[in-house]
């Protein structure tokens, strides 16, 4: 069974491995993902591409470490690509790559892809009268994007009741803090309260406060898509990268950071 605890610390390993950058927005994903994967999403381990699965795309597709992780758990994804991550030998990329075999949905990164695509997804599968749930995770720097608040209007407009939004509402993006570049996350909250009722608001590490919310999305019927937005903390479990802008892109043994022996 999947363990956030446990995910943190592979998500680590991974970076300081491997000297992949994009940790500290890896670890702000860490719970969210967890819980969805071992509590929610619809998968087939055997065959990722039966067509009856849930869709995570997961938009803040520089953040994917953790992401990586849980499939390596879960047996999407095989040892040796998380073994020679970040060199010539791995398929895995910095940024998501679409690989089906390993339940990769889409390419992401370049941000303000995710959730359009996951609107089209979503109206796709009502179009077809079928079941399956589309779950789109983007960052609230990439909130900044244009593209998404189209997606939204569609989103509405078309009564996407099989459409889940997670914010990663971490505070921070690229190169700044988000309130010093775009909307606060407190006044984002209040327009994306406004695109649906099915709203939001909770600690994205508090695995209790996940499940109530995703509750409401997965286990009872709702008018149109549902928006969560998970309050984190960019960097979460190493303290020099926790609310540092010096570190979206920076893998923390150039501080002297080193794994503990339990860990590795």
């Amino acid at each position: 069974m999947l363990d956030s605890s446990a995910i943190r610390k592979k998500t680590i390993k991974l970076s300081c491995t491997s000297g992949a950058g994009h940790l500290a927005p890896a670890l702000s994903t860490v719970e969210m993902l967890t819980v969805l994967f071992r509590d929610y999403l619809k998968y087939d381990v055997k065959n990722p591409k039966n067509e009856s699965r849930d869709r995570l795309v997961f938009s803040k597709g520089h953040g994917a470490y953790a992401y990586y992780v849980i499939l390596n758990e879960l047996g999407f994804i095989p040892d040796f690509e998380l073994e020679n991550f970040y060199t010539d030998k791995s398929t895995l990329k910095g940024c998501l790559s679409e690989n089906k075999e390993y339940m990769i949905e889409a390419s992401t990164g370049s941000l303000g892809h995710g959730l359009p695509l996951s609107v089209g997804m979503a109206q796709a599968f009502k179009m077809q009268n079928k079941g399956n749930k589309v779950v789109c995770i983007v960052g609230d720097g990439e909130m900044q994007e244009g593209s998404n608040f189209e997606a939204l209007a569609l989103a509405y407009r078309f009564k996407l009741d099989n459409l889940l939004l997670i914010i990663d509402a971490n505070e921070l993006q690229a190169m700044d803090r988000v309130c010093d570049v775009g909307l606060d996350n407190e006044r984002l909250s209040k327009v994306l309260a406004a695109y649906t009722d099915n709203f939001s608001k909770i600690d994205g590490h508090d695995e209790n406060a996940l499940k109530e919310a995703f509750d409401l999305f997965f286990k009872q019927t709702n008018p149109s898509f549902s928006v969560v937005v998970c309050n984190t903390v960019k960097g979460k479990g190493i303290d020099i990268l926790e609310n540092s802008v010096a570190h979206h892109f920076r893998c923390p043994t150039q501080d002297g950071y080193v794994i503990e022996v339990s860990d590795v």
